[in-house]
């Protein structure tokens, strides 16, 4: 196999990670590293690909191993400043970054920054100062992650442009923040140019297009002369025992970002209701594959709780959509663990703080059971929601299980 047959190769692997092709990114770098008598050099850099590719893809405990093995070995092979090992370095800070390993990930993030080489490994750079700021972000430090993702936001678009989809990405990110920290008017401004970015590079059916879609639903003021009415098919979350609301850490997205639709009914009771809405019959468009979020690393069966009400029965229409069973959670104060009977189809898991809107965590995988909240604040109740994505329903309920008086 040619030198230039070998850089081909790799080309196409690291065009479709940033087109969002994971699994064909994942099958052409294997097929790469299965060849016999790849070079040295090629293989590391087919090695640190699939570690991208790998934690895309939601297989942290691999995407772990690996890009801490190519890290180890670029830098012994090159040297700490070589593109190579720079590159390297960011991958495996955005897995430890994964992994809530925020000071060492954030040591790393400064070594690439800090590294001099943004003209040889751009993209690689510009993302790690997205993640640095993502970091700040979860360590609570909202203001300092504003201002850290909107200079990013603007270098990334300026370099790569406005349909580039790691751009519509930072912006959705951006969004997010605006959003959390009270601006609605710049939240809607960005969320409505990633929605229409979106749809224009992936299509109306993408889970990230119609995730825009329910951000901006978040953040627009209802219609006039529509009236406030509650959804169908509400599913009743109980309400946590009372507790004085404080603003919770935001979540990490784990992107591609999923936001779900919160209703609200105050009065003797407090009524959450969260329903995952699909547009019916969406035009036919190109759709490219991409990962879902990040999965967590399982833990030991927890042991039964409370479980969720059942959600009322579906209409004839409806009937076919799946519906979450079983539904319970373990409470060990900083974690918590929730599980439910196994579904066909893709799981949606938010979480619920102190009677706080459901922000969305992660997309699980179809055959999933179990899902870890990590890093929770002993002293306050909180609400999981779970529920399925199923593009042959209307409306998929959702199910919540809480934690009761902490």
């Amino acid at each position: 196999m040619s030198t230039v047959d070998v850089t081909d190769r790799l080309d196409e692997v690291e065009h479709r990670i940033v087109n969002w092709e994971f699994p064909q990114a994942r099958t052409a770098v294997q097929a790469l590293l299965d060849e016999p008598g790849l070079a040295d050099d090629d293989r590391l850099t087919a090695r640190r690909l699939l570690a991208e590719v790998l934690r895309e893809l939601g297989e942290l405990d691999a995407a772990y191993d690996l890009a801490d093995a190519v890290a180890t070995q670029a830098e012994r092979r090159y040297g700490p400043a070589h593109p190579q090992t720079v590159h390297a370095v960011a991958v495996l800070a955005a897995v430890r970054h994964d992994y809530d390993e925020w000071d060492e990930a954030e040591r790393l993030y400064h070594r690439v920054l800090n590294s001099g080489v943004d003209a040889s490994v751009g993209r690689a750079v510009r993302l790690a100062r997205v993640n640095l700021a993502l970091l700040q972000r979860d360590r609570g430090e909202t203001e300092l992650a504003l201002a850290m993702l909107n200079a990013a936001y603007a270098v990334h678009r300026r370099e790569y442009g406005a349909e580039d989809l790691d751009t519509i990405r930072i912006a959705a990110e951006l969004a997010a923040l605006q959003h959390a920290t009270g601006d609605l008017a710049a939240a809607r401004r960005l969320f409505t140019l990633a929605h229409a970015a979106a749809r224009a590079r992936l299509g109306t059916r993408h889970p990230f297009t119609k995730a825009m879609e329910w951000e901006l639903a978040a953040v627009e003021p209802p219609m006039p002369s529509a009236p406030v009415s509650t959804p169908p098919l509400p599913v009743q979350v109980p309400r946590p025992a009372e507790s004085k609301p404080r603003p919770a850490r935001p979540a990490r997205s784990l992107w591609p970002l999923l936001s779900v639709v919160v209703v609200v009914a105050l009065g003797s009771a407090v009524l959450a209701v969260l329903l995952l809405w699909h547009r019916a019959n969406p035009p036919a468009s190109p759709v490219l594959a991409m990962s879902s979020a990040a999965s967590v690393p399982s833990s030991s069966a927890p042991s039964p709780s409370t479980p969720s009400p059942s959600a009322p029965s579906a209409p004839a229409s409806a009937s076919a959509a799946p519906v979450v069973r079983d539904l319970r959670l373990r409470d060990d104060r900083t974690q918590l663990t929730v599980t439910w009977s196994a579904l066909p189809v893709t799981v949606v898991v938010a979480l619920s703080r102190a009677e706080a809107p459901a922000v969305v965590l992660a997309r699980v995988p179809p055959g999933t059971a179990q899902y870890i909240v990590r890093n929770v604040d002993p002293g306050v109740p909180y609400c999981v929601v779970v529920g399925p994505l199923d593009d042959r329903a209307a409306v998929t309920p959702a199910a919540s299980v809480c934690t009761g008086r902490r």
